[in-house]
């Protein structure tokens, strides 16, 4: 198999080995929790431009996996969901940045070459 089919390869495995995850409404999740640490559902829901089902959906979804934790309290006598990065989580969000950096990487080198 030549360069271009092991660059697609490598993505589609990267993709293959992670469909939870790789998922763009739950990636962009868990890249916004990787620099923030933790967000309020508000604050993820405009961030990211999503309905409140849609980001419930999700959140439940990554909670189930052990990458982030919900939690709920009273701020200013109102009920507030917390979504907060677990260690896990930032563990698998930086392997995931690293991995697709070597992607990219590999396709600017190529490109590079071909000038």
């Amino acid at each position: 198999m030549g360069f271009d089919g092991d660059l697609l390869s490598a993505l589609v495995g990267l993709m293959e080995e992670d469909r939870e995850t790789m998922v763009p409404t739950r990636l962009s999740i868990l890249v916004y929790l990787y620099f923030t640490q933790h967000a309020t559902f508000p604050v993820l829901q405009k961030k990211l431009r999503l309905t409140s089902g849609n980001l419930s959906s999700h959140l439940r979804k990554l909670e189930k996996m052990g990458l982030i934790r919900i939690s709920k309290r009273f701020v200013d006598l109102k009920p507030t969901t917390f979504a907060v990065l677990t260690p896990d989580g930032a563990e698998h969000v930086r392997n995931q940045m690293i991995r697709m950096r070597e992607l990219v990487s590999r396709v600017i080198d190529k490109e590079t070459k071909l000038e």
